[in-house]
């Protein structure tokens, strides 16, 4: 079997729960949204057994049908980016799930989850919790530049082709407090080994608004 890449999408998920519900978050009474569904097979899936409810978007029709699959969940077939831009009125959620694309994507260019969080606060009660993925030391880097550049404006002036731990800990701190929240708490697990480096995380925040 190819080690190159050992994906942990599911052990990964079942990881982060545990650290959380160790810190007595008790997921079955929120009610939840994932912005990047896809099929619903990876972390979706996982968080659906536990919370209350889901509400899930996805811009490819395609994928509908295995959502609905999903337990209490409700399907919306829409662009997530577009809808925090220019919606009104938004629903809110105590878990906001972010399992965003890696590098650049959509025909507006969006990077990550960089969009996402200038338009969270629209969605989020005021006291929220939000699970989002980084991928600290992404492997052929050089080969988009485009994607760097948006990530070296995002994190600022540091070597983005390997973040540490306690850089991103502490930065997304302070970039939550920037939109209006401060955290109560943060955890995070290993999302992806690429080659025996924890390539890709989990970040898990308990926030509350300001």
């Amino acid at each position: 079997m190819d080690k190159k890449i050992e994906e942990r999408w599911i052990k990964g998920t079942k990881e982060l729960i545990k650290k959380l519900e160790s810190k007595k978050v008790d997921f079955k009474q929120f009610e939840t949204i994932e912005l990047f569904g896809r099929d619903g097979s990876w972390q979706t899936s996982e968080f659906a057994k536990i919370v209350k409810s889901i509400e899930i978007w996805e811009i490819e029709l395609k994928w509908e049908e295995k959502l609905k699959k999903i337990p209490n969940s409700t399907i919306k077939i829409k662009d997530s980016i577009s809808a925090l831009k220019s919606e009104i009125n938004l629903p809110k959620f105590d878990l906001i799930l972010i399992d965003n694309p890696m590098n650049i994507f959509g025909k507006e260019k969006n990077c990550e989850h960089f969009e996402v969080f200038q338009n969270i606060k629209k969605i989020a009660k005021n006291d929220v919790l939000v699970i989002f993925n980084v991928n600290r030391q992404p492997f052929d880097y050089e080969k988009f530049p485009l994607w760097k550049k948006r990530r070296n404006e995002f994190y600022g002036d540091i070597d983005t082709s390997d973040m540490k731990i306690k850089f991103l800990i502490e930065i997304y701190i302070k970039k939550f407090l920037e939109i209006g929240f401060n955290t109560i708490f943060c955890t995070n697990a290993v999302r992806v080994f690429y080659e025996g480096i924890d390539m890709t995380h989990y970040f898990a925040y308990k926030l509350k608004k300001i």
